[in-house]
């Protein structure tokens, strides 16, 4: 019998706690499942303590709720429950923190918060918060008490700590009391130029201005939050409008004199040379766009993105030299004629053709991950992205090229059988437990890791890998491999008819009428099949 790990216990909790639908105001305890005004109440004051590291109350008690409490318990020498009680929210609100002295070198749940409070304030420029104290978060501190007057030593003592704390909290009273001038809903010339505002920084990729402010615009302006350092409500206040004129008039103003050999290409950026980095990023496997632009968009910095990511580079999305350098590197090493091996290995990379491709997008196909609707013999971009999503399973080197060993490793898989994603059995309660786990993940198109974020398809096709299960990447391949069910059970996939015609949106049946997905406009959150918008875009559901 199959041992269950602690997230089965999650699992279990999480389930139980949407089948019967916890009342608070009924409860003498507050636990895994219950939403309301008085959870976030209880995040905020875990918040202000130092224990909740998440960027926002959200009011739903879920793992990194449970997480900051049971931390809370642990140094408060109480229980190690993860349930607030009486007795626990009586500490809670009496407990004065006592800070220790944190520097390069320390990790924590500690350092986490220094992190993201310096991130809220605009000093910490790294994409996720590590809780390793390292140099650039040495740096960040260094900024934060030089800015206000501190001795700069780059360690976060208490006086710094409360500083910073003191600050976060005057920006949080600023930000609520400042109005929020534009959101969803909202119409008019003032949505316009703000959308053509954001298109000019490779945020609003809509075609036109349009005028109305709605998920597209929201998704545009919280990405640009976020990358900006600011709280990402998708809703424009005062600060959030200050910031995007100054972004404006920095891109639009005659860029400063530099040193030739230096590159650095973004967002808005036109040009050969991102005509050369995007050619590159497509013979490596990265760029899947059909065509080369010369338009630095969001597609480009997604690509940079994950060439970054793959080399151990700062994931900025931007091209700096040290980022050029490194993509100039790798194509000479892949276009440079390969070492001398044995007649009977194997070499398959983009731009090859041949019946041996065909036999490999065979394999690939049958295992889900080929979603081409013809098996062609040529190995194009589509092909390696699906070379390296089955590496990556396989825990193979991860770069989309067909050597001798992925080749062994794919011809040796068994076929999926119709109907089925892969031979694994699906374990609904550890399904479930990771996906709990994941509430409150960022919306992000073409996403697929909890580092990075999810789209809906991305989500799906993360938590099954985490089963053995392997299924196609979009919603519609998706569609096509369940076998129909006429009512959803728990570990289901939930269709959608959304933007387009036929499949375009799913989720994961968890029970009680509720689906677990990643919107657009949400994250990774859960939502009520009978809900109006949800329920008139219902398709149907499908297991696996």
């Amino acid at each position: 019998m199959k041992v269950k790990s602690s997230k089965v216990v999650l699992a279990t909790a999480f389930a139980s706690a949407l089948f019967l639908a916890p009342d608070d105001s009924q409860a003498a305890e507050w636990k895994v499942g219950m939403s309301s005004s008085k959870v976030k109440e209880l995040q905020q004051l875990l918040k202000e303590k130092g224990f909740f590291s998440y960027p926002q109350a959200t009011g739903y008690f879920g793992p990194i709720t449970e997480e900051a409490v049971r931390a809370f318990q642990k140094a408060a020498n109480l229980p190690v429950t993860g349930v607030v009680d009486d007795a626990t929210y009586a500490k809670l609100r009496a407990f004065v923190p006592t800070a220790r002295t944190l520097s390069v070198g320390m990790r924590g749940d500690d350092v986490k918060v220094l992190q993201q409070r310096l991130k809220q304030l605009g000093y910490f420029k790294y994409p996720e918060i590590t809780g390793y104290f390292g140099t650039v978060t040495e740096a960040a501190v260094k900024q934060f008490q030089q800015a206000n007057g501190l001795k700069v030593t780059g360690k976060a003592d208490a006086v710094t700590i409360e500083r910073l704390r003191q600050a976060v909290s005057k920006q949080a009273t600023t930000t609520s009391s400042s109005s929020v001038t534009l959101k969803i809903g909202s119409r008019g010339s003032e949505v316009s130029e703000l959308q053509k505002n954001l298109k000019l920084l490779g945020y609003f990729t809509y075609p036109t201005a349009t005028g109305y402010y709605g998920t597209i615009t929201a998704d545009a302006v919280r990405r640009f939050q976020k990358d900006n350092g600011l709280p990402a409500t998708g809703s424009v206040d005062s600060t959030t409008l200050g910031r995007i004129a100054d972004a404006v008039k920095k891109k639009t103003a005659p860029p400063a004199k530099e040193n030739s050999s230096s590159v650095y290409l973004k967002i808005g950026t036109r040009g050969e040379k991102v005509k050369q980095v995007q050619t590159n990023l497509k013979q490596l496997g990265y760029f899947t766009y059909p065509e080369i632009t010369g338009y630095y968009g969001t597609i480009t910095a997604d690509a940079v993105r994950r060439f970054q990511k793959d080399n151990g580079l700062p994931v900025t999305g931007s091209v700096d030299s040290t980022t050029f350098g490194r993509i100039e590197d790798a194509v000479k090493k892949k276009t440079a004629p390969p070492a001398k091996e044995s007649s009977s290995s194997v070499y398959l990379q983009i731009g090859t053709r041949g019946e041996e491709v065909k036999r490999v997008q065979t394999k690939l196909k049958q295992l889900g991950y080929f979603t081409y609707p013809e098996i062609t013999g040529y190995y194009g971009t589509i092909t390696a992205d699906a070379v390296r999503r089955f590496q990556k399973d396989a825990k193979l080197q991860a770069n989309g090229i067909v050597d001798s060993q992925t080749y062994e490793r794919l011809i040796g898989q068994a076929p999926v059988s119709k109907g089925q994603a892969s031979a694994s059995k699906l374990d609904v309660m550890e399904l479930i437990a990771d996906a709990a786990e994941l509430l409150g993940k960022p919306y992000v198109w073409g996403g697929e890791t909890p580092q990075v974020g999810f789209d809906c398809s991305g989500f799906i096709y993360y938590l099954f890998a985490q089963q053995g299960i392997s299924l196609p990447r979009t919603v519609a391949d998706i569609w096509n491999v369940g076998k129909p069910v006429s009512s959803p059970a728990v570990g289901d996939i939930v269709f959608f008819e959304t933007y387009k015609k036929g499949p375009s949106h799913a989720g994961i049946y968890i029970g009680n009428g509720q689906f677990i997905h990643s919107g657009s406009s949400t994250g990774v959150t859960i939502s009520r099949l009978d809900q109006s918008y949800w329920k008139q875009r219902y398709l149907g559901a499908k297991r696996y």
